[in-house]
């Protein structure tokens, strides 16, 4: 049963919202006015079914009959599929289809980017030492429907699964292209940045800047945050 805020009604995801999680991936991500909108929905589609290779728990904001909010998370202890699954056959197989045309190899040389400085990131936060059990492996809400506490609903929601389910440490994946500092308001720590774009010589003599400000780059991100104990705040003994 979802639960009501103003006209906006939270549920799990099905099967049926695919198609609109797609469109909305597709116009928040990936089209650009240089991009050809059947190349840009099936990398939206592609980048959706991945995310759902990685998904065991999920949830939707819906206003009617229209999707638009969706968080999927990772929990590795709830996860009982076994290697590749058919999400990650469903995305390959997409991709597999760009390479036909020039913009779609341009485009998979990108993702391919992307992925080795994510894989990267996670990489050297492991060798420091930082542990993960689970991941919030997408939060995106419509524009129609920011400023509403969509976004903060259902990422609130998904920390109380990983609470419920045990889980001591979380990450994620962001960039410069996405409302990054949400996360900095929620408490997150910024673990590690990684500048995507190369500096032309001119530009490395004019970094002058402190090293918390980001230039106007395209900087990936790893985020992460510890789960509060599920009986944080509550006295054992059920008294005042």
């Amino acid at each position: 049963m979802g639960c009501m805020s103003e006209t906006i009604t939270y549920r799990t995801l099905r099967r049926e919202d695919y198609p609109a999680l797609t469109e909305l991936l597709c116009d928040t991500w990936y089209l650009k006015p240089d991009t050809d909108r059947d190349l840009a929905m099936k990398l939206a589609e592609a980048d959706l079914e991945y995310c759902l290779a990685r998904t065991t728990t999920a949830q939707v904001a819906v206003r009617g009959e229209t999707v638009v909010g969706v968080v999927l998370g990772r929990i590795d202890a709830a996860e009982t599929r076994k290697g590749v699954n058919r999400h990650h056959r469903a995305s390959m197989k997409i991709l597999a289809s760009l390479l036909f045309n020039a913009q779609g190899r341009a485009a998979l040389q990108k993702l391919k980017k992307n992925e080795e400085a994510n894989r990267s990131m996670l990489a050297e936060a492991k060798k420091e030492g930082h542990a993960y059990d689970a991941e919030v492996v997408l939060l995106l809400v419509s524009p129609s429907a920011r400023g509403q506490g969509v976004g903060k609903h259902l990422f609130d929601w998904l920390l109380g699964q990983f609470k419920a389910n045990g889980v001591t440490r979380y990450f994620l994946y962001t960039d410069t292209g996405c409302d990054y500092q949400f996360y900095d308001r929620a408490g997150l720590t910024r673990r590690k940045v990684l500048d995507m774009e190369p500096h032309t010589v001119q530009e490395d003599a004019e970094v002058q800047q402190e090293a918390s400000d980001l230039d106007e780059h395209l900087h990936a991100f790893l985020y992460d945050n510890e789960v509060a104990p599920a009986n944080e705040g509550v006295n054992p003994l059920g008294r005042d």
